[in-house]
């Protein structure tokens, strides 16, 4: 299998969680009952997820990960090591960090019960000016000062900048919110994000009202595939049929595919097409553990990887 190119690797902004997946739900836990799932897993997640994914489709992906010295963040550090990830931008943190999301996931949706270790945010303006990356992954919504100069630094090296959206309450009629989309290059919402930003229930509508701020928007719809449109092309993708074992952490593999087939030089619907079949293979397995090998795209999709002729 050839390489990837040179000087087309990814650097990702974002915090790690530990994820505790409850999967098989038969409904949502109510106030003073008891639900069990078919199904649990502890693993790496947040920011882990799309590096593991990138690591895997053969895509240079560095994280600029804080972790400390708690049981959870060793636990992090270890499944990277066993992946074999670039673990080169992680910073020790000398106190415990402790992120973990409590993640359950039932009829197509999840839910989340999370903690995050009170810590000022990591400052990543370095490492981009040092790494030179061709794309700037933020994990989650970020506005204000803090994404103004992350956006300065990260095109300032030729990189561009997408965002995913992460769960929020926030809309449009925000300032920070329509700035920040305004600054960067590709924004990735799921459809329940979407609609929430923009107050349409119609995908296509608000595709096309965040179409008006960020010059590319990707909409990830679960098993519906994605919607995705720039001022001169517009794409949706259908999702293949597959038993599903836990949506959690599909996103990020759709995130990492997408960046991968950007970077590469896909185009929309080619990027678009690799985002989707990484979330599908994700949703097999639990906390997107599952994330496919650039063999397994390989075999099932060649024309959208063609790094790995």
């Amino acid at each position: 299998m050839s390489a990837f190119p040179a000087g087309r690797s990814v650097l990702i902004v974002g915090d790690y969680y530990l994820d505790l997946v409850f999967a098989g739900l038969p409904r949502w836990p109510q106030p003073g009952t008891e639900v069990f799932g078919t199904g649990t897993a502890s693993l790496p997640g947040g920011a882990f997820t799309p590096q593991r994914a990138l690591h895997r489709l053969g895509v240079p992906a560095v994280w600029a990960a804080r972790l400390g010295d708690d049981p959870h963040s060793r636990l992090v550090l270890d499944e990277a090591h066993a992946e074999g990830i670039d673990t080169s931008a992680y910073l020790l943190h000398p106190g415990p960090v402790r992120n973990i999301s409590v993640a359950m996931s039932y009829g197509g949706e999840r839910g989340f019960v999370s903690f995050k270790e009170p810590l000022p945010p990591l400052d990543v303006i370095g490492v981009i000016l040092d790494r030179r990356p061709a794309c700037v992954l933020l994990t989650e919504l970020t506005v204000g000062p803090r994404l103004v100069a992350l956006v300065e630094a990260a095109h300032r090296v030729g990189a561009v900048v997408f965002m995913d959206c992460q769960h929020t309450d926030a809309t449009l009629d925000d300032p920070a919110i329509t700035a920040a989309l305004k600054a960067v290059d590709i924004f990735a919402p799921n459809a329940g994000e979407a609609r929430v930003l923009t107050g349409h229930g119609e995908l296509n509508d608000a595709l096309d009202r965040l179409r008006e701020l960020t010059p590319t928007v990707v909409i990830k719809n679960g098993a519906h595939g994605a919607l995705a449109a720039t001022s001169t092309e517009r794409v949706s993708t259908a999702a293949e049929a597959v038993t599903v074992i836990d949506t959690i952490g599909a996103g990020d593999c759709f995130d990492a595919g997408f960046v991968a087939g950007h970077v590469f030089g896909l185009g929309l619907a080619g990027s678009t097409a690799l985002g989707t079949l990484c979330g599908t293979f994700s949703v097999t397995g639990h906390g997107g553990a599952a994330a496919p090998s650039l063999a397994q795209i390989a075999e099932r999709a060649p024309e959208l990887v063609p790094w790995a002729a």
